[in-house]
């Protein structure tokens, strides 16, 4: 798969073509270096969990949309309380640096892991392909600290660890995940496309979005005035501020309310259509489990409904080898170009500051391509059947 690169360019000599491959990381490169040289505003994320727990411990409110500590440029504070509680009692047993280089530290050791494991261990042919993907990545989801870094990192090394060998723990690793972030219960599609009985992925799916849940619900329903104030916080920035490259970001371009009923059916209706592709090609392309763990790791970026450039790590490999089955198989033709193309336009689109447009649809037309290539796979098996049937 993209023997020659770019696929796109065949007058450019194999050098330049190896080097002008590069070009796809500037995005997150220029994006570092203007934070470095222009903002003090680095890890406002971790400052945002480091102030919560301050507060926490103080009894002063953490949900506030001007949240403010000394010394900090925090962002505001959008998990549990419990998350509040435990950085709070960090910050007490290490103190505020201690847990200042205990939280760096990790989030180090995460950023290393979500970008060298695709490119040395996923099974695409050149581990250059993967790298027009980086054109997804802003300097904010290396520089800002967020919490979900350490998450997708926890998640990612679970799954290669247990998703073969104890795929209960992998689930346990994804709830955890949940309790701070409910999105992360999309990672419950690596289960749910893993080469395992029908009844043990439906048990853990079940299981899974249940106990996922169960923190988030029950503090909504019994947490009072501190809850409405949660849930007015994160509406605030899920829905109006930042909706994100995914379905949020999709609906608000198109002109629709992120917020409104409908907008959570057709999320549901998505979801279900895309984890479905992904079903049908992981049995239609016959992946084996290291193929099909990658396929999950990118139906989990894409059901994200709310996607921000700290997401998308780990969204590469299983498109690549979706593209690369599906075009031997002629079914899609030239599936590498389809995805280079859609890089192309995410490229364009941040080195042009149209990135909130161009990021958005380039995601878009990553899950459309699977849909279709799903689509043309069923196609194919069912001809078959309706000869058969009609002769």
């Amino acid at each position: 798969m993209f023997k020659r690169l770019p696929p796109f360019a065949p007058p450019i000599s194999p050098t330049l073509a190896r080097h002008a491959i590069w070009l796809f990381a500037l995005p997150p490169v220029l994006g570092v270096a203007a934070k470095l040289m222009r903002s003090k505003l680095w890890f406002t994320d971790y400052e945002a969990v480091a102030c919560a727990g301050q507060k926490a411990l103080t009894g002063q409110p953490i949900y506030d949309l001007n949240l403010t500590c000394p010394g900090m440029h925090a962002a505001s504070f959008v998990y549990l309380p419990g998350v509040a509680q435990a950085a709070g009692a960090l910050q007490t047993l290490f103190s505020l640096p201690g847990f200042f280089f205990l939280y760096l530290g990790l989030y180090l050791i995460a950023t290393a892991a979500l970008v060298l494991t695709p490119l040395r261990l996923a099974p695409v042919s050149d581990a250059r392909v993967q790298i027009p993907f980086l054109s997804f990545l802003s300097g904010s989801a290396f520089m800002g600290g967020n919490i979900a870094v350490l998450l997708h990192g926890g998640v990612l090394l679970a799954a290669l660890a247990w998703l073969e060998s104890a795929p209960w723990l992998l689930v346990a690793v994804i709830v955890l995940a949940a309790w701070v972030k409910p999105v992360f219960l999309t990672y419950l599609a690596l289960v749910l496309v893993a080469d395992l009985s029908w009844r043990k992925r439906l048990g853990m799916l079940v299981g899974g979005v249940a106990a996922g849940l169960a923190p988030s619900l029950i503090f909504a329903l019994n947490g009072g005035d501190l809850a409405q104030q949660w849930m007015s916080l994160l509406s605030h920035f899920v829905y109006d501020e930042t909706p994100g490259n995914a379905w949020f970001g999709w609906l608000q371009l198109a002109g629709f309310v992120p917020a409104s009923l409908a907008a959570k059916i057709g999320y549901v209706l998505y979801a279900g259509a895309l984890t479905s592709a992904g079903l049908a090609l992981a049995q239609m392309l016959a992946l084996n489990r290291r193929e099909r763990l990658w396929l999950g790791f990118s139906l989990a970026v894409l059901l994200i409904p709310r996607l921000m450039s700290e997401d998308v790590f780990l969204l590469g490999p299983g498109l690549l080898i979706v593209a690369s089955r599906a075009t031997a198989a002629g079914v899609t033709p030239r599936g590498d170009a389809v995805i280079l193309a859609l890089c192309c336009l995410c490229l364009g689109g941040g080195l042009s500051e149209m990135a909130s447009v161009t990021t958005p649809l380039a995601l878009l037309g990553f899950a459309l391509y699977l849909m279709w290539a799903a689509g043309a796979l069923g196609l194919r098996y069912l001809r078959p059947i309706g000869n058969v049937v009609n002769g």
